[in-house]
């Protein structure tokens, strides 16, 4: 019988340490990246991937360190999803005005549930293709001519973002 292995969160690439929890990798993605700036770097990418108009040179260790990040904050997402149950948020949001932007509707009632739809929508692989690619073009001058096979990822992305920055604050304040 194989023994089932455990998803490599990689976080020991770009937080110098390693993270085996999900939770626990949501809160260090925070510390790194508060999330304004985090959706900030996703929309500049995602600008530059569409056009033939590269990120500046002097920014790329940033993209890429954002990348990794990035990529490990997706498969934190991914292991939320299939362990949590549940997490309530409503007497939170009774005493706060907005989130990040506003983009939920009723999914931020349990933001476990973003993550869901998300990874109903498309597999972890294809996030990671999805940034990787998305990466690629906005560090290169040739730009993606096939811009709206990248916006459904980028969607879910920004909404998975919203829901484990509020799920970090939730945590916090308990």
């Amino acid at each position: 019988m194989m023994k089932k292995k455990n998803l490599d969160l990689e976080a020991r690439f770009w937080s110098g340490s390693e993270v085996h929890s999900g939770m626990r990798l949501l809160e260090t993605f925070f510390q790194f990246n508060d999330p304004v700036t985090a959706r900030e770097m996703l929309n500049k990418i995602m600008m530059c991937a569409g056009k033939k108009k590269p990120i500046p040179a002097q920014d790329a260790a940033a993209v890429f360190h954002f990348y990794l990040a990035l990529r490990s904050f997706i498969r934190a997402c991914f292991l939320i999803s299939k362990k949590r149950k549940k997490w309530t948020v409503e007497e939170y949001l009774e005493n706060r005005a907005v989130i990040i932007n506003g983009n939920f509707s009723e999914e931020y009632r349990d933001p476990v549930q973003v993550f869901r739809k998300a990874f109903k929508a498309y597999r972890r692989k294809e996030y990671e293709g999805f940034l990787s690619s998305a990466v690629y073009f906005s560090l290169s001058d040739s730009g993606c001519e096939e811009e709206r096979r990248i916006i459904g990822p980028y969607v879910h992305l920004v909404k998975m973002l919203e829901a484990a920055y509020l799920m970090v604050e939730r945590a916090g304040k308990e």
